[in-house]
């Protein structure tokens, strides 16, 4: 009679789910909570925790595969693998059931399976018991429940496979841990070092990672990118309100993507396969079990170490050394190569799992200092053009920048015509052919940061930041700073730094933007002696309106910002602030959530400080009687001096007596306690 050979042992697959049961049912119980949770606010709801929409129980659905499966598979997977191939990592218990009447076949197909089912079954309890809850509230939709269903077990099957493979990969439990975490986050390190390198050399690159690789890290890829949509019924309310649109339809959005990680899952399950069964029994305690892998990890590591370890060792030994942002070249080699070679040897330790690696180390070594010297000397080189990158603006769809200036407010603007555009990209051509003098921070200097952020017309994002250095001399001489005083002043760019709140955030053609009243924020009374508020009327408003657009169509706006002192500064710019206050009616709907939005109103205000060049806007005041001959703006200098020469009156219940008769002032007018500075 011909022998049956067997690929499953329901023993063996028994055992291991009675053995660890503590695993799979402290999973289940605590998968069991979210249901049970929801349960009791739907009691306490009335059985309207979805309103009575099947759609928004399985957007609910969609949400939690989408965001929260990802992440409990891939902690949950690393436990079961532990479980069902841990003896693995010993030698007497690989002895043990190497010599069970099972073969290889059957030991793997029974462990996988049965670490598998260790995965599903808390997923089964869960989503049984929110079926059961869904059919009793009515709001049960068997399409997006299958949809549901197939994805768990589809990332479910990824990553165990995935543990699976990486399990035959070493024979140490704590290197299993951490190969496993840099098996799924391997791109994402990998991209993020190198950027980071990048960040040290390149002026104004402040950081270039894009994700190009990260389909390689499974998790980030799958958060980023699976995600619910769905599209809400527009209802208004007689007061303008939208709350609670019903939705009309629910989708899974690049679903597809689970499908392909689960194909990837099939093919590490055969490498796995392929990995067992050449797998040495003697291999068990070792950090690598696979022969051809050693030299991956050997110089893995040390490239790995030369990068992060290479740009520690730099920020300590030589980055106060520096004159700008960027760092030497040769400084930043030789940090990189020692950093390479001290990873190198730890790697070379564990695998030979002895301090006696040093004969017979000089090729590698040596192999090692080379590739870290190359990566520093390539890295640096830029062969990618990324520091001298310029977009053309019709490649943009918007372009904003923000300028923090060192004495007056920041400027900030959004800008979308390519005209507009353009005259920022010249000014960031203009700022790196300066670089050397701009980007050097030695000697009485003031700054300037410039932070651009690109949106492409693809969608994608791109910045860049630029810290500019500039005493008067430089002022002068600086092509650079003079476009960037000329952006400044721009009317596109201070148009939309002033009255961008007011404007609307969606849709110019579904607005209705009013000018209400306005506000002059500290005016000198001659009378009184005293700093006051004043309010505008709205033909004051509308005519003080008109003058700071004719102030910003000639450029008087953005004057004062690269000023070389602080006095100086102060003896121009007017102390407080104008502010026009503006009622918006939106009549767009946009979808938040669950919720919609469609016609209401709101107010908002455009605040800003004017300065002695604003002279229409100066004007516009004095016409419409705002300000007079008793009543004035002061400068921020005249300011200083008056509450220099004002003193504080106090009763002789004051509580802060004691403190004001040491003569410690402020300029708000109150008295702090000495001690508390």
């Amino acid at each position: 009679m011909r022998s049956k050979t067997s690929y499953f042992n329901p023993t063996l697959f028994k055992k291991n789910l009675t053995r660890f049961w503590p695993l799979w049912g402290g999973a289940s119980a605590l998968g069991a909570l979210a249901p049970l949770a929801l349960l009791m606010i739907m009691v306490e709801d009335r059985m309207a925790g979805f309103d009575g929409q099947p759609l928004e129980f399985t957007r609910a659905c969609y949400c939690v595969l989408a965001y929260v499966v990802p992440i409990i598979s891939l902690l949950y997977a690393l436990l079961c693998a532990l479980a069902v191939w841990g003896w693995l990592y010993n030698a007497r218990s690989v002895g043990m059931l190497h010599a069970l009447p099972i073969t290889r076949k059957g030991i793997f197909t029974t462990n996988f399976l049965s670490g598998l089912a260790m995965m599903l079954i808390p997923y089964a309890v869960t989503g049984t018991l929110v079926i059961l809850i869904a059919l009793v509230a009515g709001v049960f939709e068997p399409v997006g429940v299958f949809l549901t269903i197939l994805g768990v077990l589809g990332e479910s099957f990824f990553y165990f496979a995935s543990a699976t493979a990486v399990v035959f990969v070493t024979g140490n439990p704590f290197a299993f841990a951490v190969f496993y975490s840099i098996f799924h986050f391997f791109a994402f390190l990998a991209e993020w070092l190198v950027s980071a390198l990048m960040t040290k050399f390149y002026f104004g690159v402040s950081t270039a990672y894009e994700g190009m690789l990260e389909f390689f890290s499974p998790t980030l890829y799958l958060i980023n990118n699976v995600r619910p949509g769905g599209h809400y019924q527009i209802i208004s309310t007689p007061d303008g309100w939208i709350d609670n649109g019903v939705l009309e339809s629910v989708w899974l959005e690049n679903w597809h993507w689970i499908a392909v990680y689960a194909l990837v899952g099939a093919a590490l399950l055969a490498l796995a396969w392929t990995l067992y069964r050449r797998r040495r029994s003697e291999s068990a305690g070792d950090v690598v079990a696979v022969g051809w892998m050693k030299p991956i990890f050997r110089y893995g590591c040390a490239l790995c170490a030369a990068v992060a370890g290479g740009m520690v060792l730099y920020i300590i030994l030589f980055e106060s050394l520096e004159t700008g942002s960027t760092a030497a070249v040769l400084p930043m080699a030789l940090c990189m190569a020692a950093a390479g070679l001290t990873g190198y040897y730890i790697a070379s330790m564990l695998l030979a799992k002895s301090l006696r690696v040093f004969r017979g180390s000089v090729p590698g070594a040596a192999a090692t200092a080379a590739a870290a010297l190359l990566l520093c000397f390539a890295v640096a080189a830029d062969p990618a053009g990324v520091r001298s990158w310029v977009p053309a603006a019709d490649s943009l769809e918007s372009l904003s920048i923000n300028v923090n200036l060192p004495w007056t407010r920041n400027v900030g603007a959004t800008l979308y015509e390519s005209a507009d555009i353009q005259k920022v990209l010249d000014l960031q051509s203009a700022i790196l052919a300066e670089e050397e003098v701009l980007d050097d921070g030695r000697g009485e200097k003031r700054y300037a940061g410039i932070y651009l952020t690109y949106r492409k017309a693809d969608g994608t994002i791109a910045w860049r930041d630029y810290f500019l250095h500039y005493n008067a001399a430089i002022l002068e001489s600086s092509a650079a700073l003079a476009q960037l005083q000329a952006v400044l002043t721009d009317p596109a760019v201070q148009e939309d730094n002033i009255f961008g709140s007011s404007r609307n955030f969606y849709d110019s053609e579904k607005q209705d933007v009013r000018l209400t009243s306005g506000y002059v924020g500290d005016v000198y009374s001659e009378e009184t002696g005293e700093i006051e508020g004043l309010d505008l009327t709205l033909e004051q408003a509308r005519a003080v309106e008109a003058a700071v657009r004719r102030d910003i169509q000639a450029g008087h706006f953005g004057k004062t910002a690269l000023l070389t002192s602080g006095e100086e500064s102060r003896g121009v710019i007017y102390y407080g602030d104008l502010m026009l206050n503006y009622t918006i009616t939106d009549y767009s709907v946009t979808e938040r959530g669950r919720s919609q939005r469609g016609p209401y109103t709101y107010g908002t205000t455009a605040s800003f400080s004017i300065s002695v060049y604003c002279t229409e806007t100066i004007k516009a005041l004095e016409e419409t009687g705002a300000l007079d001959a008793k009543h004035r703006l002061l400068t921020q200098m005249e300011y200083d001096a008056l509450q220099e020469n004002s003193s504080y009156s106090y009763s002789s219940e004051d509580p802060h007596r004691e403190y004001s008769e040491k003569g410690i002032y402020y300029p708000d007018g109150i008295v702090y306690p000495e001690e508390a500075f």
